[in-house]
């Protein structure tokens, strides 16, 4: 088969394989949010049952076959086209490793050991969660071992996350940010901190709610396009750019946990309701990594939403909301508030200084999961003794340290090494486009819409035609690196704390 009928089979089959997908989206998303309790055991065949389709459907060899002759004889294929078929076949590859039955095996693990996550949270007992996460990790590693192409298992969850990164490429990375953030973060910390209790008033639950929706359309979120709901713990996800789903979550007692969880959650929400149509259920409709999605993020909640300038716009519609508990509160001492640094327990609610350090221990302890350095039993002593050597907090309890995230839960392993690169990525992209557009002019007058389209334009709208890293060069004309967002922190906090 060549020309257009194998390009016309190519397509179809894609398209067919990105509607699965996204169908299992919302199931995860669905899962998160309303299924019941006694629902998650059948969620897990379904998911199974969907993975596998799946699975069979990219994995079939006459489809294979297309894709071969399509990357081979690329002739005729215009540029996006040629993407797609690229990044078709690098997904293929390493779903041709994987047996159905391990296939099968994850996705129903991943419902099962979720489920235990959220009943270990709640009895605060890391020994119903130890059993599910160990089957899960044994799944993990069988995987690597199936997809590694060197002696590197964790290269092979890496690539799920940011395609063409590896180990040797992160390792060295994070050491040269952990030699300038390490030091830096400790004179913030020994700097006197400012006043928060600002952040730790009573806020009540649907005002919370009620101001997260106005920022969002504040940000420009689509509402025809998308929705927010509550989670145990906040994430994007849906089906598609059309219909994007974010959670957030409330704490009384303290602002800023719903406010920026709302923030970030908008800046990867934006992102997935800036993908080109032209892309829509294609393989290229979608962020060409993961630590570029979640510069979005990044972005949105710190350089932006913890700017001065966006809270000269944003604290009267706050007061709106909380006329008394903000009353006469000063602008410059709530953003002060707002950007206090603090060695603390919980990654998500992490200031921006020590928010990478909660990443590197992360890393470290998953890396040395997959190389099977480290025992499950072990985690919780581990995760203990890492929080206080590099973070300088000593969690209470699991549910403080080794059950405060849901991603090896889920299978993530070689996820949380993104949330560092967004961070160094959205400090490189405010500087290209602080040459464009005066950010905190447009932030101060609400004019979030400047903003939006500039990243609409230079990120959002491009796809997966390149992957993450050249893109990045191509905006920043830079290569990674954390020079970027060393600079940001530094002005920004010693600003803050006058060092």
């Amino acid at each position: 088969m060549t020309g257009a009928p194998a390009w016309n089979t190519f397509e179809r089959r894609m398209r067919e394989v990105c509607d699965l997908e996204a169908v299992g989206q919302l199931l995860v998303w669905d899962e998160q949010t309303y299924c019941s309790k006694r629902g998650h055991d059948t969620r897990a065949f379904q998911q199974a049952a969907l993975a596998s389709l799946v699975h069979e459907r990219v994995v079939d060899g006459a489809y294979g076959e297309i894709v071969d002759e399509l990357a081979e004889s690329p002739n005729g294929l215009s540029r996006e086209h040629r993407a797609m078929v690229r990044v078709v076949k690098h997904d293929r590859d390493r779903a041709v490793r994987l047996s159905p039955e391990l296939v099968r095996a994850l996705a129903a693990q991943g419902s099962r050991t979720n489920a235990a996550w959220e009943q270990a949270r709640e009895e605060r007992d890391f020994n119903v969660y130890r059993p599910e996460l160990e089957k899960m990790i044994a799944l993990k590693i069988e995987q690597a071992d199936a997809l590694k192409e060197g002696d590197e298992r964790y290269d092979a969850m890496l690539d799920a996350f940011e395609p063409g990164m590896t180990t040797a490429e992160l390792e060295p990375l994070l050491d040269g940010l952990r030699s300038e953030l390490v030091p830096f973060a400790r004179r913030v910390l020994e700097a006197p901190a400012p006043d928060d209790a600002v952040m730790r008033q009573h806020y009540p639950s649907d005002a919370q709610w009620d101001f997260s929706l106005e920022v969002l359309r504040e940000l420009c979120f689509d509402f025809d396009a998308g929705r927010q709901d509550l989670s145990s713990h906040p994430f994007t996800g849906g089906p598609g750019p059309t219909d994007v789903r974010l959670t957030t979550r409330v704490n009384e007692r303290f602002l800023p946990m719903c406010v920026l969880s709302t923030i970030h959650e908008a800046g990867h929400g934006l992102y997935e309701q800036g993908q080109n149509p032209a892309y829509l259920r294609t393989s290229i409709g979608r962020a060409p990594s993961l630590g570029l999605h979640e510069s979005q993020s990044r972005f949105y909640e710190h350089v932006l939403g913890g700017s001065e300038a966006f809270w000269e716009h944003m604290l009267p519609i706050a007061r709106r909301y909380f006329p008394t508990q903000l009353d006469g509160v000063d602008l410059t001492e709530f953003v002060r508030a707002l950007n206090r640094v603090e060695a603390s327990a919980i990654r998500v609610n992490a200031d921006e200084v020590t928010y990478n350090l909660h990443i590197l221990l992360r890393f470290e302890l998953e890396l040395a999961l997959i190389r099977g350095e480290l025992a499950v039993a072990d985690l919780p002593e581990a995760w203990r003794e890492k929080m206080t050597s590099i973070v300088g907090y000593t969690p209470k309890d699991d549910v403080e340290g080794v059950m405060q995230d849901i991603h090896w839960s889920w299978g993530e392993l070689g996820y949380f090494p993104t949330y560092t690169l967004g961070n160094l990525y959205s400090a490189a992209l405010a500087e290209a486009m602080s040459a464009d557009l005066d950010i905190d002019q447009a932030a101060r007058s609400g004019d979030f819409r400047s903003i939006l389209d500039w990243l609409r334009e230079k990120v959002h709208s491009r796809g997966y035609v390149v992957q993450g890293e050249d893109l990045m060069r191509e905006v920043t004309g830079r290569p990674l690196g954390h020079e970027a967002f060393m600079r940001y922190l530094t002005e920004r906090y010693t600003r803050l704390y006058g060092l």
